[in-house]
C-alpha cells in the first residue's frame, strides 16, 4: 500500500508520487509481471487398464474439456481420451501391425471425428521407422490404417507432431553403435502425397530436431523443436536452444526463425533449451513445453509466445513448472493451458498431466498521494502491471492521487502500462474475464494517464481506466481517462491482427473528461478498446466529454484497423469521435460508434463522430455509426479533405435492420468545403449506406460546398434489398450549399437514393449542384425535389421511378439543366 494505511482504504499521503522513476532508470518493474496463478498437477494412475510410462502428445478432443493424450503403456503405444485430470475417459492400445514396440508422439482430431496418430515403432531389427495411423478409434486394430514412414536410407525416423495434413520428425544413422548419435535432421512430411517434402535446419546449426508443429490455417504452420550450435565462440553461450519457424506448405519456404533460451539460476551456465511441443489455441499466442539445462540443474517451463504485428515472435513468457514433489518436472506436450509431462526424482520417474491456470494477481495499491500516483520522469523500459492506482485496495472506492494515476513525462520511452495477456479472455463470443496484467486506473484528481514531454514508444493494454475494478461501473478520473499531449507514437492496444478482437482491451470509460484526448500528437494508434461502454461489451459508463477527442496539430491518429483492430466508441455524454483544430491524417477504421461490438445501441449523446478540422487527409471508413442521439457523422466548421468511405450510419453490424441515429446519418454543416461521401475501400461493407435515421441520409446545409456524393446507398440496407427509410428523405441539400455533386457517370459513381419516408433527393434553394446517374426509386416523396431559389443545378440522366408524390417536382427553380 502506497498512500494508504494498511487497511487498503485510509488514506495516508505520501507528499509527492507514490512511485517515481527518474531520468536514466530502465527495466523496472512497478507490480507484477506473470499472469501465472499457479500450476495444478495430476498423476496418470486413474488411466484404465493400461498404466502409463509416458505421454509424448496433447490435443483437444471433440468434446470441451476432453483431451487426446498420446504415450506408451510398456512396448504399446497408448491413446487416451478424457479430462486433463485422467479421472474417467477411456484408454487404447496402439500398435504398429507387426512391430514389438510402438511409441505414439503425436495426436491430431480430424474434422470428420477420425483420429490421425504419428509416431514410430520397431520390428525387432535395429531400426526405427515412423508411422502415421488414421481412422476411427474403434479401428485402431484394422492394419490397413497404419501406413509407414521411413527417410530414405535412415537407421532410425521418428515423427513427432501432425496437424493439417502435415508431421514433422527426425531422421538419424546408421550408426556403428546403432544408437541414434549422429549429427540428427528434421524434415516435413506430407501426409496426402505420402513424401517428404522439406528439410527443417537452423541456420548455421550442426543439427536440427522438430518436435512439434501447429496448423494456423490455409498454407501456414509453426514448427518447434531445437538446434545445436556450433562451438560456440563465447563460453557463457548455450550449446543449444529451442526456435521457432513458420513454414508455408505452398512456397516451401520457412520465415521469421526464433532462437529461445530458457532460464537459469543467477551465476549458472545455461547449456541447452529444448521445445517438445507446440499449441496456438488462442489466436497469434503460442504455449510450449520446454526444458533448459543448466550447470544448476534443469528446469521444466510452460512458455507464452506472442506474434507481433510484424509476424516475428517474441521473447516469450517462461514460466518455471515445479512438481510439488523433489523431483524435475520435464513437459513433453502442450495444448492451450494443459500440459503433459515427466517427473524425474530420485525414487524414480512417472508421467503427469498438469493445468495453468492465470488471472489478475493484485500486486501494489498506489492512491492518495499528493503527486501522481506513478510518474516516470524520463526512465525507459519499465512494467507497470497488476496494480490499482487512485482506488481502494477492493476497487470499488475512489482514493484518489492528487495529480494523476500514471505520468509518463520527459522523454520517457518504450514502457508498458499493463500487458497483452488475455487469460481467455473474447467478449465478442460471451467471454468475459479481465485482461490479467492490467491496471485499475481511477479514482485520480487529474488524469487517469497523462503521456507528454516527448514521451515516447509507451503502450498501455489491458488497463480499466475510469471505472471500477468490474469495469462496468464509473469511479472516474476528474479529467481525461488518458491524454496525450505533445507526445508523438504512443499506443493504446486491445488486441494486434494476429489475435481475437478486444482480448487485452483497455477501457477507458466513466471518466470526468474525454475517454482519450490526443492533443499536438502525431502517430498516435489505437486499436481494440472501449471508450464510454464497460468491459463486458454490454454497459454503457459515459465519459462527460467526448469517447476520443483528436486536437490541435495532431498528425496520423490511426483509430482502429481492419479486423479485428476495430475500437468501441459509444455511450459518451458528448460525441463518440471528434476531431478538431488542424488535425490530419485521422482515420477511423471499423469503428463502433453508438452502438456496441456486433449489438444494439449504446448512444453518444452528441454525433457518433464529429469533424471541424481543417488540416486535411482525413478519412473515416469501414465503421458502423448507429444509435446516437445526434448525427451519425457530422462534418462541420471549416472540415475539409474528409472522406467518409465504406461505412453504415443508423443500421446495425449486418447492414439488414435499423439502429437509427436520432439525426441525420451523415450532416455536412458550417462552412465545409471539398469533403467526400463514397469511395471503393471494401472490407466487409461494400460503400456507404445511410439509413434509417431520424432525419435525412445525407444532409447538407449552411455554407458548406463542394461536396461530393457517390457509391452510397440512402435508404435500404447494405445490399440495396431492403427498405431502411430515412424519416424526413434521402438527401437534402439545404439554402446557402453549392457545388454539391450527387452521382455521377462515371463507374461506381451512382448512388441509389430508395425507399426514404419523404422526398428522395430534396434541392431547397442551393446553387451549383449536379445530381446526375442516379438511381432515386419508391420514396413516400418525390423522387427528386427542386424548389426555392436553385440556380445553376444539372439533372440529368437519372432513374426516378415509382416515388410516391412524383418523379420530379421543380418550384421556383431557375437555371436547371435536365435530361
Amino acid at each position: 500500500y502506497i498512500g494508504l494505511l494498511s487497511d487498503g482504504s485510509t488514506i495516508a499521503a505520501n507528499r509527492g508520487d507514490g512511485v517515481r522513476i527518474n531520468a536514466g532508470s530502465r527495466g523496472n518493474l512497478i507490480g507484477r509481471e506473470d499472469p501465472a496463478i499457479g500450476v495444478t498437477f495430476a498423476n496418470a494412475d486413474a488411466v484404465p487398464t493400461y498404466p502409463v510410462t509416458g505421454w509424448q502428445g496433447l490435443r483437444g478432443a471433440a468434446t470441451p474439456g476432453q483431451y487426446l493424450f498420446a504415450g506408451t503403456s510398456g512396448s504399446n503405444g497408448l491413446l487416451y481420451v478424457g479430462p486433463i485430470t485422467a479421472q474417467g475417459g477411456s484408454a487404447y492400445p496402439v500398435n504398429y501391425p507387426g512391430a514389438v514396440s510402438t511409441s505414439v508422439y503425436g495426436p491430431d482430431l480430424l474434422p470428420n471425428g477420425d483420429v490421425r496418430l504419428v509416431g514410430s515403432f520397431r520390428t525387432g531389427a535395429d531400426v526405427v521407422s515412423g508411422f502415421v495411423y488414421q481412422g476411427a478409434i474403434s479401428d485402431l486394430g484394422d492394419a490397413s490404417n497404419y501406413k509407414p514412414i521411413a527417410y530414405p536410407g535412415a537407421q532410425f525416423t521418428y515423427v513427432h507432431s501432425t496437424m493439417g495434413g502435415v508431421a514433422v520428425g527426425n531422421y538419424d544413422g546408421p550408426t556403428s553403435q546403432g544408437t541414434p548419435v549422429g549429427v540428427g535432421h528434421a524434415f516435413v512430411y506430407d501426409l496426402a502425397n505420402s513424401e517428404f517434402v522439406a528439410e527443417v535446419a537452423y541456420p548455421g546449426a550442426l543439427s536440427t530436431t522438430a518436435y512439434g508443429i501447429w496448423y494456423n490455417g490455409g498454407t501456414s504452420y509453426t514448427i518447434t523443436g531445437g538446434y545445436t550450435k556450433p562451438t560456440p565462440a563465447d563460453p557463457m553461450e548455450p550449446i543449444a536452444a529451442g526456435f521457432l519457424v513458420d513454414y508455408d506448405s505452398a512456397t516451401g519456404a520457412f520465415t521469421h526463425w526464433k532462437s529461445l533460451t530458457g532460464p537459469a539460476a543467477p551465476g549458472s551456465l545455461k547449456i541447452a533449451t529444448h521445445f517438445e511441443g507446440i499449441s496456438g489455441v488462442e489466436k497469434g499466442v503460442y504455449t510450449l513445453a520446454g526444458t533448459t539445462a543448466s550447470t544448476s540443474g534443469t528446469v521444466g517451463s510452460f512458455v507464452t509466445v506472442r506474434r507481433r504485428t510484424d509476424g516475428s515472435f517474441d521473447d516469450g513468457a517462461w514460466l518455471n513448472v515445479d512438481d510439488p514433489s523433489d523431483g524435475t518436472s520435464l513437459p513433453t506436450s502442450v495444448y492451450g493451458d494443459q500440459l503433459t509431462g515427466l517427473v524425474v526424482s530420485s525414487s524414480g520417474a512417472f508421467p503427469y498431466q498438469a493445468s495453468v491456470q492465470q488471472g489478475f494477481q493484485l500486486s501494489n495499491v498506489i492512491s492518495g498521494n499528493g503527486g501522481n500516483g506513478v510518474g516516470v520522469y524520463g526512465g525507459s523500459d519499465s512494467r507497470i502491471a497488476m496494480n490499482f492506482i487512485g482506488t481502494n485496495a477492493a476497487g470499488t472506492l475512489a482514493r484518489g492521487n492528487r495529480g494523476g494515476g500514471i505520468l509518463l513525462t520527459k522523454g520517457a520511452a518504450r514502457n508498458t502500462i499493463g500487458g497483452p495477456a488475455t487469460g481467455g479472455n473474447d467478449p465478442t463470443k460471451g467471454v468475459i474475464v479481465r485482461p490479467p496484467q492490467g491496471n485499475l486506473i481511477s479514482g485520480n484528481r487529474g488524469n487517469g494517464v497523462l503521456i507528454n514531454g516527448r514521451a515516447t514508444r509507451n503502450v498501455l493494454s489491458g488497463n480499466f481506466v475510469g471505472t471500477d475494478a468490474s469495469g462496468t461501473s464509473a469511479l472516474g478520473n476528474r479529467l481525461d481517462g488518458v491524454a496525450i499531449d505533445g507526445a508523438d507514437g504512443n499506443d493504446l492496444i486491445g488486441c494486434t491482427f494476429q489475435q481475437s478482437p478486444f482480448v487485452f482491451y483497455n477501457v477507458l470509460s466513466g471518466n470526468g473528461g474525454n475517454g482519450l484526448r490526443v492533443t499536438n500528437s502525431n502517430d498516435v494508434t489505437v486499436h481494440a478498446n472501449f471508450l464510454g461502454v464497460g468491459a463486458d461489451n454490454a454497459t454503457v459508463v459515459p465519459n462527460g466529454g467526448d469517447g476520443l477527442l483528436v486536437s490541435g496539430r495532431s498528425r496520423n491518429t490511426q483509430v482502429g484497423g481492419v479486423i479485428p483492430l476495430g475500437n468501441v466508441i459509444s455511450g459518451n455524454n458528448r460525441n463518440g469521435i471528434e476531431v478538431r483544430d488542424q488535425a490530419s491524417g485521422f482515420v477511423s477504421f471499423n469503428t463502433f460508434g453508438g452502438v456496441f461490438a456486433f449489438g444494439g445501441a449504446a448512444p453518444n449523446r452528441g454525433d457518433g463522430i464529429l469533424i471541424t478540422s481543417t488540416g486535411g487527409d482525413n478519412l473515416i471508413r469501414t465503421s458502423i455509426i448507429s444509435g446516437n442521439l445526434g448525427d451519425g457523422i457530422e462534418l462541420g466548421g471549416r472540415a475539409t479533405g474528409v472522406q467518409i468511405t465504406d461505412t453504415a450510419t443508423g443500421t446495425n453490424t449486418a447492414l439488414n435492420a435499423a439502429i437509427p441515429n436520432g439525426g441525420s446519418g451523415i450532416k455536412i454543416s458550417g462552412r465545409a468545403r471539398g469533403n467526400a461521401i463514397g469511395g471503393d475501400q471494401r472490407s466487409v461493407e461494400p460503400r456507404v449506406t445511410t439509413s434509417a435515421n431520424g432525419r435525412y441520409g445525407i444532409e447538407v446545409v449552411d455554407s458548406a460546398r463542394d461536396t461530393l456524393i457517390f457509391n452510397t446507398y440512402v435508404g435500404t440496407s447494405g445490399l440495396g434489398t431492403t427498405p431502411l427509410g430515412n424519416a424526413l428523405g434521402g438527401i437534402f441539400l439545404g439554402p446557402g450549399t453549392s457545388g454539391t455533386s450527387v452521382g455521377g457517370t462515371g463507374e461506381g459513381d451512382s448512388n441509389l437514393v430508395a425507399d426514404n419516408l419523404g422526398d428522395g433527393v430534396t434541392i431547397a434553394s442551393a446553387r451549383n449542384n449536379r445530381v446526375v446517374g442516379n438511381r432515386i426509386r419508391g420514396n413516400a416523396g418525390y423522387g427528386l425535389r427542386a424548389t426555392g431559389d436553385v440556380r445553376w443545378t444539372v439533372l440529368r440522366d437519372n432513374q426516378v421511378a415509382d416515388n410516391a408524390a412524383g418523379g420530379v417536382e421543380v418550384a421556383g427553380a431557375r437555371g436547371i439543366i435536365t435530361t
